[in-house]
C-alpha cells in the first residue's frame, strides 16, 4: 500500500528543514499528527519516511518534497541581526512566519532579477553607501538632494506618497516589498548579502505615515551594510537602530524646514512647549508622517518636553500587530501590487507583453493564479 512506501532520506536534512523555522519536534508532532517518538526515529535512528509522512513535513516545514530529498542539508543564509527590543530569552527567537517573511524576500528579490535578465536589463548597483560615524543628519540631507525628495511634497494621499518613496528608493537600487509580518512585533527588515539589497516592511496593521517612517528606518540600514530585523522601538541601546532612527527622521522632518514652519515659529514666540494635537497633526500630514514622529523631532530641538513627550509616546503608540481586519475580504490583486511593489508588477507584465515570458511564467512571477492576472494588470494601470 501506499502508506507503505518508505522514501530514502538524509536524516539531516529532515532536521535542517525542521530547525529552519525553529520548530521543536514536539511542536513539529502537533503540527504534522507525526508522533514525537516516530520523528526522533526518523531524525536520530535512521528510519525512513513514508510517503504520507514526507508529504506532512513538506507541507508544515515549507519545503518541497524533491528538497525533502536532498543529499545533504544546502547552505542558507543566516537571518539579518536581531535588532528589537526584546528581552534576551527571546533575541534571535523567531517564530516561523517571521523567518518565513524572509525567506519569501529572498525568493521574490531572485525573482526580480530573473525578470530583469529576461528584458535585458541591468540590476543597478547601490553606491551610496554610509558609516555609522557619519551624522545621520548630513547623510539624509544628502540623500534627499540625491533623490529629490522635495517634489513629493505636494502629494497630500498618504498612501500615494508611500508610493513615490518607495520609488524613489528602489531607484537607488534596491528592492521594497511590503510583506505581511504579524509576529514578533516586527515593523520591517533589511537585506545586505543578496546580489541586490532588500528592504520589507510591515503591508498591514500600520498608517501609511508608519510605513514610510520604516521604510527610511531600513534604508537606513542598507546604507551602513548592515541589516536587520526591526521593531524600531525609540528604546533600544542599539547605536545602530538610533542612528536609523535620526536618519529616517531627518529625511522626512529635516530641521531646517521644519524651524521655519509658521506653525512652529508660533509655538517658538509664545514660548509654548505644549502642542495641540491637530496641529502635530498638520504638520505631519505636510512632512508625511504621523504625529508622534513631529513631535520627537520637536524635542530633539527642545520645543517641547520630555515629560509631555513621553506621555503622548505611550497613549499614541500603540501599533496594531496581528492580522489586519478587513470586513471586505481580501482583494487578491491589490495585496499583490502592494506586496511586490509596482517596479516589480509592471516589469512582469512588460515581459509577458514582448513574449519574454509565457502566461503560465508570469502567473508565477505575479504568485496568482491565472484568473487572478486580467484585474492585477486593470488595477496596476488605475492605481
Amino acid at each position: 500500500m501506499k502508506d507503505d512506501i518508505h522514501i530514502q532520506v538524509n536524516n539531516e536534512v529532515l532536521v535542517w528543514a525542521r530547525e529552519s523555522l525553529a520548530i521543536t519536534r514536539n511542536q513539529a508532532s502537533e503540527k504534522t499528527g507525526i508522533s514525537t517518538k516516530r520523528i526522533v526515529q526518523l531524525e536520530d535512528e535512521g528510519k525512513q519516511p513514508t510517503v504520507e509522512e514526507l508529504k506532512e513535513f513538506s507541507k508544515v516545514y515549507k519545503r518541497t518534497i524533491a528538497t525533502l530529498l536532498l543529499i545533504k542539508p544546502p547552505k542558507e543564509k543566516p537571518l539579518p541581526s536581531d535588532r528589537r527590543t526584546v528581552d534576551s530569552i527571546d533575541l534571535d527567537n523567531f517564530h516561523e512566519k517571521s523567518i518565513m517573511a524572509v525567506r519569501k524576500a529572498r525568493a521574490l528579490a531572485t525573482s526580480f532579477i530573473e525578470l530583469r535578465q529576461e528584458m535585458n536589463i541591468v540590476v543597478s548597483k547601490l553606491n551610496f553607501f554610509a558609516s555609522i560615524n557619519e551624522s545621520p543628519q548630513i547623510i539624509a540631507n544628502k540623500l534627499r538632494k540625491l533623490l529629490n525628495l522635495d517634489e513629493i511634497r505636494e502629494i497630500t494621499n498618504m498612501n500615494h506618497a508611500l508610493d513615490a518613496y518607495v520609488e524613489k528608493v528602489e531607484s537607488l537600487g534596491i528592492v521594497v516589498f511590503q510583506l505581511s509580518l504579524t509576529q514578533d512585533n516586527l515593523r520591517g527588515f533589511s537585506i545586505t548579502d543578496e546580489v541586490i539589497p532588500i528592504i520589507a516592511i510591515k503591508r498591514g496593521g500600520e498608517s501609511p505615515s508608519a510605513k514610510i517612517f520604516s521604510l527610511f528606518h531600513e534604508l537606513g540600514h542598507i546604507l551602513l551594510n548592515d541589516g536587520g530585523l526591526c521593531d524600531l522601538s525609540e528604546q533600544t541601546n542599539s547605536e545602530i537602530e538610533k542612528w536609523c532612527n535620526a536618519f529616517a527622521a531627518e529625511v522626512l522632518i529635516p530641521t531646517n524646514e521644519l524651524l521655519k514652519m509658521q506653525i512652529v515659529i508660533e509655538q517658538i514666540q509664545q514660548g509654548v512647549k505644549i502642542w495641540a494635537k491637530n496641529d502635530l497633526i498638520s504638520l505631519g500630514n505636510y512632512f508625511h508622517v504621523g504625529p508622534l514622529a513631529i513631535l520627537r523631532s520637536l524635542l530633539e530641538n527642545r520645543l517641547t518636553t520630555a515629560a509631555f513627550y513621553n506621555e503622548k509616546h505611550q497613549s499614541w503608540n500603540k501599533p496594531q500587530f496581528g492580522k489586519t481586519k478587513n470586513p471586505e475580504g481580501r482583494n487578491i490583486a491589490k495585496e499583490t501590487i502592494k506586496e511586490k511593489g509596482r517596479t516589480y508588477i509592471s516589469l512582469a507584465f512588460s515581459a509577458f507583453d514582448q513574449n519574454r515570458i509565457d502566461l503560465k511564467d508570469l502567473s508565477d512571477f505575479l504568485g496568482i493564479r491565472l484568473s487572478y492576472i486580467p484585474r492585477t494588470r486593470q488595477l496596476l494601470n488605475t492605481l
